[in-house]
């Protein structure tokens, strides 16, 4: 496990994505679930959330990064897993993080139970 978490894969955008942007350059998203140990009356849980992290590649292949990550989202880390692939195929960034995040934990199939 990596500092920001398990790697869950990337996608790029791409240019229908970057045309309503205004922007020519190379965006790769990358999606990692985190984890972190907390007691919980007496008892050991782990806790699963979200780190998303954009590489914005210039001309000059500088790279100019985004992070964002929710910790402490769920114990249940299939549910985490299902958000992220959510995540991935929809190309949020991690400035929509925290708003897509909301909305997805209001679906059932998203809550604990």
């Amino acid at each position: 496990m990596g500092k920001l978490g398990v790697y869950h894969g990337a996608t790029l955008l791409d240019e229908t994505d970057l045309e309503r942007t205004n922007n020519n350059n190379k965006i790769r998203l990358e999606y990692y679930t985190t984890k972190k140990h907390s007691v919980d009356k007496v008892k050991l849980k782990t806790f699963y959330g979200i780190a998303i992290v954009k590489k914005e590649y210039n001309n000059k292949h500088k790279v100019k990064l985004e992070t964002s990550s929710i910790k402490k989202i769920s114990t249940n880390k299939n549910i985490i897993i299902d958000i992220i692939e959510m995540l991935k195929n929809n190309k949020v960034t991690p400035i929509a993080l925290n708003d897509v995040l909301t909305d997805l934990l209001k679906q059932p199939k998203f809550q604990e139970s």
